[in-house]
């Protein structure tokens, strides 16, 4: 995905799906502030929220999106606070995936009339991604999505992509579609080492190629599938790394990152549970290290960069897949537990060629100091392989004259 102007751009995507429920101005403004200081470029928020939630429920103000509920009559109060949200988000280089309705909501209470107004109401911004959809399942449904994507697909200016159930990706259902620029899939919180990867070696498989992303992954300090307890322990930054690398490597646009905590702008502090408040949660190492990843990919052009699984001459050492990119001049390598990487430095078009360690924990890179030109290598990465030594190695044409991978121009010594 580029801007209208060609410049290259990284979707890195946050779950705030109750923005428009829960945020005051003065919160509003230190979420924004902090994502974008984070490195975020998207916000992924729900008008008219539905999980756990009446259809008609209060903003942060106490007003309720329309007058008794009825889609008709908006409340000009609720609206002109979403108003607002969208308009500061802007002001912190920050784009809106909105949801006009969570799924559950379509059909009944959010018409298609609902949508056309939105629609109308917000065209003419221009940080707005329309999302489809919202965790439902499609089925008898579809014609309905369809209807509402073609309504949505009228504000030319704008991206339009499909949130889908847990588990399900939209270009099951819609990908044929024209209003579908954008696929979107949500691999979820059922389990750690989901191959949410091989969603988007499906989608990038299908023709006409769209781009694609992870939507919804597994949110950090969430429960691992949902047990009680906890039992399974809690998605940690670990976790988080490792599929948002898996499938940008894959060939994703970008990704989207969720924390358990700040999705519903949870307030902690009360005796019942020991939940952290999401103004705690925010900063949280997972959250902090996707900006890592945001520099890594921008730090390198956009032309040419697609899946390399070829360069690998075994790409599962120790059990757990490593992935490949490749741009032009260059190619990175994701070691989720810092296994050896074997590479067939042949596949590499470069006749000098330079390498570094990048540390998606920390932002920082080291320079490999001699590789051979041909043949095949073993790259071992620092330290011992386990748990939460992931790497990425990075190879490139040597006659190129970029700063050191992950750091921006005009930033210099900022990861």
């Amino acid at each position: 995905i580029h801007k209208a102007d060609g410049t290259d751009w990284f979707w890195l995507g946050d779950t705030g799906w109750s923005l428009f429920q829960e945020l005051n101005r003065e919160d509003a403004e230190y979420y924004f502030s902090t994502r974008a200081s984070q490195g975020f470029t998207v916000i992924q928020a729900v008008v008219l929220m539905g999980w756990n939630r009446d259809w008609n429920d209060e903003n942060a103000y106490g007003h309720p999106s329309f007058h008794e509920g009825d889609a008709s009559q908006p409340n000009k109060a609720f609206w002109d606070h979403a108003d607002w949200l969208i308009k500061k988000a802007r002001d912190h280089d920050l784009y809106i995936a909105l949801l006009p309705a969570w799924g559950s909501f379509w059909g009944d209470q959010a018409t298609i009339a609902y949508a056309q107004w939105i629609m109308n109401r917000y065209k003419d911004y221009d940080n707005i991604i329309w999302v489809n959809g919202g965790d439902r399942k499609v089925g008898e449904h579809k014609n309905m999505f369809n209807e509402l994507g073609e309504v949505f697909d009228k504000d030319k200016e704008a991206l339009v992509t499909f949130h889908p159930r847990g588990g399900d990706a939209s270009s099951k259902n819609f990908h044929q579609e024209t209003w579908l620029e954008l696929n979107m899939q949500q691999s979820s919180h059922g389990k750690r080492d989901i191959r949410a990867d091989i969603q988007v070696d499906k989608d990038l498989a299908i023709t006409p190629v769209k781009p694609t992303l992870n939507g919804e992954p597994n949110y950090e300090d969430h429960c691992v599938g949902w047990k009680k307890d906890c039992e399974l322990g809690t998605f940690n930054a670990h976790d988080v790394r490792q599929l948002a690398y898996w499938t940008v490597f894959a060939g994703a646009t970008g990704y989207t990152y969720g924390h358990v905590h700040v999705w519903d702008f949870y307030h902690g502090g009360n005796k019942e549970d020991e939940w952290e408040d999401w103004k705690v949660g925010i900063n949280d190492p997972g959250a902090v290290q996707m900006r890592y990843l945001a520099n890594l990919m921008m730090s390198r052009p956009h032309k040419g960069r697609a899946p390399a699984q070829n360069i690998l001459t075994e790409d599962s050492p120790g059990g757990l897949k490593q992935r490949a990119l490749m741009g032009d001049g260059y190619a990175f390598v994701y070691t989720s537990q810092g296994h050896d990487m074997h590479l067939d430095l042949d596949m590499l078009p470069w006749s000098r060629k330079k390498a570094w360690w990048f540390n998606p924990r920390e932002g920082k890179t080291s320079p490999i100091p001699e590789i051979p030109g041909h043949g095949e290598h073993i790259f071992d990465p620092p330290e011992e392989s386990g748990n939460d030594n992931d790497w990425v190695l990075v190879i490139e044409n040597a006659d190129m004259e970029w700063a050191a991978p992950g750091q921006l121009p005009g930033k210099p010594g900022r990861p």
